[in-house]
């Protein structure tokens, strides 16, 4: 189950995961990614982790707050959500039972990723495997806004308004 927005960082793992058979579930607040997300190699889309069908194995969440909470609540026995960004900026708070082991629901666990974490990390092969995929048309990077650097505010607003959902790219002149 992946909660939460396209991010190039999960794209190989998203990717790796529909195209070696897992059954993979989107989730977005927006039904207008639906087509993308399956384009993507998503089986399923669904407005919030709990309209997913369930247990899943695996979640990348990257919204956090009460979305990281529903996904959590998904997760079968073993499985793992991995925390990779906090979009929503909300908290997260699991009620008490949230960590409970029983019927089914042992052995779970949450993970953090921070992209920078370990400073001397080299990405050269991630990055050259993205930029491949981007090449040759089997990724697309949701590219939602396009402008010259001068209009830098106005993606800026779209973006922390929330009325962008892809990426900002900014043309220098």
């Amino acid at each position: 189950m992946t909660c939460g927005p396209f991010r190039p960082q999960s794209a190989k793992d998203k990717l790796r995961a529909a195209r070696s058979g897992a059954h993979v579930v989107a989730i977005s607040r927006d039904p207008a990614q639906a087509e993308g997300l399956r384009a993507l190699g998503a089986h399923e889309d669904h407005p919030d982790p709990a309209a997913a069908r369930q247990p899943v194995s695996a979640v990348l969440d990257n919204v956090g707050g009460q979305y990281l909470v529903d996904a959590f609540a998904t997760l079968s026995a073993g499985g793992t959500l991995y925390s990779v960004g906090r979009s929503s900026e909300a908290d997260v708070v699991l009620p008490p039972d949230a960590l409970l082991g029983d019927e089914g629901r042992h052995d779970r666990s949450i993970r953090t990723f921070f992209l920078f974490g370990a400073p001397t990390t080299d990405f050269s092969t991630d990055l050259t495997w993205l930029a491949g995929e981007i090449a040759a048309g089997r990724l697309d990077p949701g590219i939602s806004w396009r402008g010259p650097w001068t209009r830098h505010s106005e993606a800026v607003e779209a973006l922390l308004g929330g009325r962008l959902h892809g990426k900002a790219v900014l043309d220098l002149e």
